[in-house]
């Protein structure tokens, strides 16, 4: 059944006249005429019946209207959701995350990506960067964001945002009272690091001009689990801006002193020969993000 006959059948039994709805359509009357008879002859009802004042439904054409414009309906729907999809306003996004930016950057990166896509549906996968390498090699997921991400031929890198970094310490240390921590303090303070050390990634520059190794005390798996320790009294951290969202009790968070105050990156990555358009619409939204005024703390 061809869905032009089907717009012509509508329109006609709602003219009910065969001269305004070929008007309406900006077609002549007889190629409108045939198009109606083909029709009939692929149903093998008749659907019109003549009148005085033009034509009339019979109940065959009746039944037909309905159905016909519910599939004209469809066509209508599934046309507009194409060409959002091809635009990259609709359509499913697989987003890799994990750690610390859960807490600030990635919740306002998607505000931006929800207001600009709001027919998208985002899936969101929490897992560790090597899950989340090895999903976006396989296709399972579109784009991963984390602190690092080791090199790959077949992946594009892109810098998401900086964040400065913080010290988290327990209430009950001398520390908590300073108004910023200086490069004396980091030098006799027992540290909490990650466990793939991605923070300190970010201070070893720091560090290796200070001639120093921090005095790492204990490990922790991610950087909300390095602050859960800091609350429990096994040490100090230090910690991504985001991090100052997490309201653990008995931690506060001090800001470096300006002399030694340092970033750290967080980085998305996607495959090279990715051309999903609701990427290239996530991409634009990160690029605005991360050349957007972003409001900095200065002390929790």
């Amino acid at each position: 059944m061809d869905i032009r006959r089907l717009k012509f059948f509508i329109v006609t039994a709602e003219e009910r006249n065969i001269g305004r709805a070929a008007e309406r359509l900006h077609i002549t009357q007889p190629p409108l005429t045939r198009h109606i008879q083909s029709l009939e002859e692929e149903l093998g009802v008749q659907l019109f019946r003549r009148t005085s004042s033009g034509v009339e439904l019979t109940q065959a054409g009746t039944a037909l209207l309905t159905h016909a414009q519910n599939i004209s309906a469809h066509v209508e729907l599934a046309t507009e959701q194409i060409r959002r999809v091809a635009a990259g306003k609709e359509g499913r996004i697989d987003i890799g995350i994990f750690g610390s930016a859960m807490l600030d950057v990635i919740p306002r990166l998607l505000a931006i990506f929800s207001q600009a896509c709001p027919h998208a549906n985002v899936v969101l996968h929490n897992a560790p960067k090597d899950r989340q390498l090895e999903a976006l090699q396989q296709g399972r997921i579109t784009i991963a964001f984390d602190r690092y991400f080791r090199s790959l031929p077949e992946l594009q890198s892109e810098l998401v945002s900086q964040e400065p970094l913080w010290f988290a310490v327990n209430r009950r240390n001398p520390l908590a009272q300073r108004t910023s921590i200086t490069m004396a303090d980091l030098r006799v303070e027992p540290l909490i690091g990650e466990q793939d050390q991605s923070v300190f990634f970010a201070s070893q520059e720091l560090f290796r001009l200070q001639n120093f190794s921090p005095v790492i005390v204990h490990k922790a798996a991610d950087m909300i689990s390095a602050v859960v320790m800091v609350a429990g009294g096994f040490g100090c951290s230090l910690v991504p801006a985001s991090v100052l969202n997490l309201k653990l009790p008995d931690v506060v968070f001090v800001p470096l002193a300006p002399e030694i105050a340092s970033t750290i990156d967080l980085h998305c990555v996607y495959r090279k020969d990715e051309t999903s358009p609701l990427l290239a619409a996530l991409l634009a939204c990160i690029r605005d993000f991360r050349h957007g005024d972003q409001p900095i703390p200065t002390r929790y």
